[in-house]
């Protein structure tokens, strides 16, 4: 392969982990402002929704013609590959966190159900920092931080359940509460989706960079 391929091939990486990051960063400004209860920074994550979509469709576009003009080798193709899988699901969290601060600018002036509340933002602080470790491993092309993603996503799943139970217990014992832990039932769906899509993009890096299929759960008892 050329030099100007693999220089073109680096690029599109980047741009690739670029756009994660500006997905999480959606997904994190969105999460600031349901605990600050701030319209205005929801808002402004609502509106970057037209930008994440155009750039999925460019990115995904440049992935196609890098294979299609170049014929690239194997190594390099499970780079493209995972580029591929790494837009589909950064997508998703620009999305999810576009959801979100939908939700935001919706409430009313409520005030929290405290409890709860919390809850969702200690689960958010959870699938942000799985997300962060993935982008990172994408970018300096290691794999020995995924491993810690496995216990991550179960301690999600497990606040997932939690938040659940407290969201219809909470509306079974005051109605007054219904808006908010409405919105709290979406957000909590949000946030698992997002960990799921972090736990699939840490195994397609990890196939990246080993040329092996192993499920997260895998990747954890190798690391």
């Amino acid at each position: 392969m050329n030099e100007y391929f693999h220089l073109e091939l680096g690029s599109y990486k980047d741009q690739v982990n670029w756009y994660g990051r500006f997905a999480l960063g959606m997904l994190k400004n969105s999460l600031m402002a349901f605990e600050t209860v701030d319209r205005e920074i929801a808002a402004d994550v609502v509106r970057q929704k037209e930008y994440i979509a155009s750039q999925y469709d460019l990115l995904n576009e440049r992935g196609v013609l890098l294979i299609a003009l170049n014929q690239p080798m194997a190594t390099d193709l499970r780079v493209i590959a995972c580029s591929l899988d790494m837009i589909t699901s950064s997508e998703r969290v620009g999305r999810y966190g576009k959801d979100i601060g939908e939700l935001v600018v919706q409430f009313t002036d409520r005030a929290h159900v405290a409890p709860l509340a919390k809850q969702i933002g200690e689960m958010g602080r959870v699938t942000t920092s799985m997300l962060e470790i993935v982008y990172n491993s994408f970018a300096a092309g290691e794999v020995v931080s995924l491993g810690s993603l496995a216990g991550m996503e179960e301690a999600v799943d497990g606040m997932y359940s939690v938040i659940y139970d407290d969201c219809v217990a909470a509306m079974e014992q005051d109605v007054s509460v219904v808006p908010q832990c409405s919105a709290y039932h979406m957000i909590n769906r949000y946030l698992e989706r997002c960990a799921d899509h972090a736990c699939r993009m840490g195994e397609k890096v990890y196939y990246m960079q080993t040329g092996k299929r192993v499920s997260i759960d895998g990747i954890s008892r190798t690391g």
